[in-house]
């Protein structure tokens, strides 16, 4: 019977936060919140490393990071629509 792995987590090798638009920033967080929350929730002969599940975790931080300075940046009150 052959081993039951997990799947491996979204993979974002050169992840330059500067650099991408603020919906790739969404997306990418959403892809590995719902990575971390699976992995989190497998039993636990397939589930990840811990050590996988932190560096998943590490990414999400950058990504959280960069959105909340985009956030800072924004004239606070002041909405033009």
């Amino acid at each position: 019977m052959p081993e039951e792995n997990f799947r491996p987590p979204p993979h974002y090798p050169l992840l330059n936060t500067q650099m991408m638009s603020a919906r790739e920033l969404r997306e990418t967080l959403e892809d590995l919140w719902e990575w971390v929350h699976e992995a989190e929730m497998a039993p636990e002969d397939i589930a990840p490393a811990d050590e996988l599940i932190q560096d998943v975790r590490h990414q999400m931080g950058t990504v959280i990071e960069e959105r909340v300075d985009r956030h800072s940046d924004e004239p606070k009150g002041s909405r033009s629509g």
